[in-house]
């Protein structure tokens, strides 16, 4: 697979704010009305925005937690994913129920195999968050995980901040190497499929906020 990551991050300058953009319009957090003003990010949606869980503001930053649910958040990863890949990540999908799964075509000898990858979300220490893979459905054929993510991660081009280990048979949303051009930070808080609720954490430094 071809490394163009790294002129993708270049030519999708601002895609941070695009993604935070998304993130304050889909996950609808009340009481940021004001931090959208100074961002120059506000919807022209009108919904009424419910009050987030918590606000810390320091002398270098201010953070936010954003508590949401499993629909907003296919709604968003989903509309990340398309923004920032456009078509390398056409007939692929993000569904997230009660585990996280991958949909999407992949070429196997020769053949476009419709697959199906089924992972748990784990929650790091450091805020990243580790998919591991529990099972892959891969059309007629009978591939091990391991294999079948080594061919994913050859036809899939992702940001280079989401990382598929074939060997550990996992995928690894990195945010500590999520790189905005403001600077914006993101940290998983919690992930809780079976009482959908999920919480992420904003951080906004401080010449974002003045």
């Amino acid at each position: 697979m071809t490394d163009t990551r790294g002129k993708r991050t270049t030519d999708h300058k601002g895609s941070g704010w695009k993604w935070a953009f998304i993130i304050l319009l889909l996950l609808n957090v009340g009481g940021l009305i004001w931090l959208g003003i100074q961002l120059n990010v506000l919807s022209d949606s009108g919904e009424a925005l419910p009050e987030s869980e918590e606000i810390v503001v320091s002398d270098d930053a201010l953070e936010f937690e954003l508590v949401t649910d499993k629909q907003q958040v296919n709604q968003v990863i989903n509309l990340y994913l398309q923004e920032e890949l456009d078509e390398r990540f056409s007939g692929h999908t993000v569904i997230v129920s009660d585990l996280v799964e991958l949909e999407g075509a992949l070429n196997v000898f020769g053949f476009d195999v419709d697959y199906g990858l089924y992972m748990e979300p784990l929650v790091m220490d450091n805020g990243n968050l580790q998919l591991r893979a529990q099972s892959i459905q891969l059309g007629s054929f009978e591939l091990p995980i391991g294999i079948a993510l080594n061919i994913l991660s050859q036809q899939l081009e992702l940001p280079e901040w989401i990382k598929i280990d074939s060997e550990q048979e996992y995928i690894l949303v990195a945010f500590n190497e999520f790189a905005s051009e403001n600077d914006l930070q993101f940290k998983m808080r919690k992930i809780d499929l079976e009482a959908d609720n999920i919480r992420l954490d904003i951080i906004l430094p401080e010449e974002a906020i003045k």
